[in-house]
């Protein structure tokens, strides 16, 4: 099992704009693809005006086969394009993460 972990950063007071066109047009089709997020989360207290999701997949090979199909729908190109025209992000980083022997994940 490994868990994709995202963060995005947005532009400052923009982060609330994101998370409503993300909730509208991004949210659907990620859960049609990939399933319900494990977990997704804004910045409350430090760095602010970001927002964290985790994805739980069976293996880097589903993972992919999973992102694969969802890069390919035509209207989730069209959402990232309306992200990337709102000008909302400044910055999206993800990294790929593996739990320890000895936590069992729910």
């Amino acid at each position: 099992m490994i868990f994709d972990h995202r963060t995005y950063t947005a532009v400052p007071n923009k982060l609330q704009t994101f998370l409503d066109l993300y909730e509208k047009e991004g949210l659907p089709m990620q859960r049609h693809y990939l399933g319900e997020p494990f977990g997704f989360f804004q910045s409350h207290i430090g760095d602010l005006f970001r927002t964290v999701h985790l994805w739980k997949f069976d293996s880097l090979a589903d993972r992919e086969a999973r992102r694969g199909a969802m890069e390919a729908d035509p209207n989730w190109t069209a959402y990232r394009q309306r992200v990337v025209e709102a000008s909302v992000l400044t910055d999206m980083r993800n990294q790929i993460l593996k739990p320890v022997s000895f936590f069992e994940v729910k």
